[in-house]
């Protein structure tokens, strides 16, 4: 089973310095490994990467650390892919990257920016493209209703903290229960974001891989209505091989 859905993640935010925010909640960059691997700080943009790099030095030389966010984007998502009730797509990819370590937060589509929205602003209404396709004008879901996938770009953001271990004085209290103070000492990256991109791609990829085989097995192996099968057939990258005693099943 093959297809050409992919994950592709990146830095957008660091400290301070926050990447552009589409008002469409579209990302219409196409980042590609060569921009984001560009940069030892993984950020597609740059010009910002500079800014991010800046940001990350200040607080290093000082012996500090910060956080960040790391945006992911799959296209050429097939439709279909999750459930609507207990493995809802969105709740799957979010226990995946919550799962990594130092993240804090988690947003699809608009995020906690909805909330200032009305249901008629969020809404993501629906149009037929010149293929006969059904889209949404706006993204505003991050490609997922529901809990299921509606085919359009799947956009999510992961916050990861500042790294606990510095190498300024902490208070902290010892096994007995005494007040005391302690400093780190060695090597702790000031910011972890650039480590997480790749560990956050490989987290979304592993899901979808799950999702595309319960897909596979659901509608392909056992079809029941021939009609309910519109996500395998009009996903022309997705290649299935029909077991050899699929007729018996």
């Amino acid at each position: 089973m093959s297809h050409t859905s992919s994950p592709t993640a990146f830095s957008t935010s660091r400290n301070s310095v926050l990447l552009w925010c589409e008002p469409s909640f579209e990302i219409k960059l196409k980042p590609t490994f060569c921009f984001i691997e560009n940069n030892i700080v993984r950020c597609p943009n740059p010009e910002y990467a500079e800014k991010m790099i800046a940001a990350i030095d200040a607080v290093r030389t000082k012996g500090n650390s910060v956080g960040g966010v790391v945006t992911c984007i799959v296209r050429n998502a097939p439709r279909g892919l999750g459930t609507p009730v207990f493995d809802k797509l969105e709740a799957e990819l979010a226990k995946a990257c919550m799962s990594l370590p130092a993240t804090k937060g988690f947003e699809f589509g608009s995020g906690f920016s909805g909330t200032f929205l009305t249901g008629l602003e969020h809404n993501d209404e629906f149009y037929a493209d010149e293929n006969g396709r059904i889209r949404t004008k706006t993204n505003r879901s991050g490609g997922i209703q529901g809990g299921i996938s509606n085919g359009e770009i799947i956009n999510m953001r992961v916050a990861f903290k500042p790294t606990s271990t510095i190498g300024r004085k902490q208070n902290t209290v010892t096994r007995d229960k005494k007040e005391t103070e302690m400093i780190a000492r060695g090597r702790h990256d000031p910011c972890v974001v650039p480590r997480a991109v790749p560990m956050v791609e490989a987290m979304v990829a592993l899901v979808l891989v799950d999702q595309l085989m319960a897909q596979y097995a659901q509608c392909h192996l056992f079809p029941i209505n021939p009609e309910l099968q519109e996500p395998l057939r009009t996903a022309s990258p997705v290649e299935f091989e029909q077991p050899q005693n699929a007729a018996a099943l």
